[in-house]
């Protein structure tokens, strides 16, 4: 159990995920060739490589419009880290300048955001980070009743919007499939390319199975890879975080800032 976790775990475990389905492939392929159960004459194989630019065009669609948003989740933990500095930087400035105690508490509730961040929200899935959300603005109208310049409880209202966008977008990237319909008909049309070829004639035989397990490595790589970074945000709680996970270090890096400043 620990070797399997330690391979989800490694940057390699995208290989280790497709290596048993092309021995299986491979194995059913000499399996079909013993048993001579190769029906489909070797004449029909032309039509295979045009059934295959087909898959593979397929597969660059999807990929297309994951990395997209790939790309858009890889800037939300700078936006994160970015408006809780700056609500720092305000909450920071009214406590020195105008002794607001409002401020205090704002500030101890921002070490608290990285941790909840990382446990409650991507591991146990539960409320606690919008209730803390909802704190914030509670902080805010109490240093407006304390005194605090309009401009600056403005300025902490919109970062604390910002914040709750941000959230919002991780949620919504998490819990949306990137056209599931699409990704259903690309692994049937897949394995059926495969069982097809499985039966296909070729002359030598083991070219044949070489080209298969090629096919059967190509596709599957690249159906496992848009599983992997359909969801950006997977964590499970571990230090080690795969290549295909959107990085937190901005965060973890401004969660020991904020602790530096305030011890």
């Amino acid at each position: 159990m620990k070797i399997v976790e330690k391979i989800k775990k490694s940057r390699y475990h995208l290989l280790f995920s497709v290596l048993p389905l092309v021995l299986i492939v491979g194995i059913s392929k000499v399996g079909i060739h013993l048993l001579r159960w190769e029906v489909i004459p070797k004449e029909l194989s032309a039509f295979f490589p045009s059934i295959l630019t087909g898959i593979i065009f397929l597969l660059g669609f999807l990929l297309a419009g994951v990395v997209t948003d790939y790309k858009e989740s890889e800037k939300i933990p700078n936006e994160i880290a970015a408006s809780l500095f700056a609500i720092w930087q305000e909450a920071d400035y009214l406590r020195k300048a105008s002794n607001l105690k409002s401020a205090d508490g704002l500030i101890d509730k921002l070490k608290k955001f990285v941790p909840i961040f990382k446990h409650d929200f991507f591991i146990l899935g539960n409320d606690k980070l919008v209730r803390l959300l909802d704190s914030f603005s509670t902080d805010i109208i109490a240093l407006g009743k304390e005194g605090a310049a309009p401009n600056y409880v403005m300025r902490l209202k919109t970062e604390v919007a910002a914040l709750k966008k941000s959230i919002n977008r991780i949620t919504v990237i998490k819990n949306t499939d990137f056209i599931p319909s699409v990704f259903i008909s690309i692994r049937a049309i897949s394995v059926l390319f495969l069982t097809v070829y499985c039966l296909l004639k070729v002359d030598p035989w083991w070219g044949g199975l070489i080209i298969l397990c090629i096919f059967t490595f190509v596709i599957f790589s690249i159906l496992f890879l848009l599983k992997d970074m359909e969801d950006p945000f997977e964590y499970d709680g571990s230090d080690n975080i795969k290549s295909d996970e959107v990085s937190l270090e901005v965060l973890d890096n401004l969660q020991k800032e904020l602790i530096e400043k305030e011890s």
